[in-house]
């Protein structure tokens, strides 16, 4: 009797999963290609307000929290949002290609997904403005 439970349970535990994998997997498809532009930030400099948190003035200090390996991110001009950028898969590192930006503004396409009151740019393209 246990054990027919526990295989209930499992089967439902795996069913869910497929659910939810198949779900995300539709939701991916339907996203359409963005741009975003705005400035690139360290997150944590950024969402703690260490060393004035953004522009000019915080260049150095993103360009070291970004090298070490920080979270990168934009900070889009036109709502005043943070995404996190991650590269789509086989490009170089966010961290690696957008060093060179910190505390620029650039323009980034890609895919945006929005979960648990996060936003993820999965990006393709980077280009400055100018």
């Amino acid at each position: 009797m246990k054990q027919s439970k526990l295989f209930i349970i499992a089967l439902l535990s795996v069913v869910s999963v497929l659910a939810a994998s198949a779900q995300d997997k539709k939701a991916m498809k339907e996203m359409k290609e963005v741009t975003i532009t705005g400035e690139v930030i360290d997150q944590k400099c950024y969402l703690t307000g260490m060393n004035g948190a953004r522009g000019e003035a915080h260049k150095e200090c993103a360009i070291s929290c970004i090298k070490g390996g920080l979270p990168v991110g934009v900070l889009e001009d036109k709502t005043e949002k943070v995404y996190t950028v991650v590269p789509k898969a086989g490009m170089k590192g966010a961290n690696e290609e957008l060093v060179q930006y910190a505390a620029d503004k650039v323009k980034l396409t890609g895919m945006v997904v929005h979960k648990g009151g996060q936003n993820l740019l999965v990006y393709t393209k980077v280009e400055p403005v100018k």
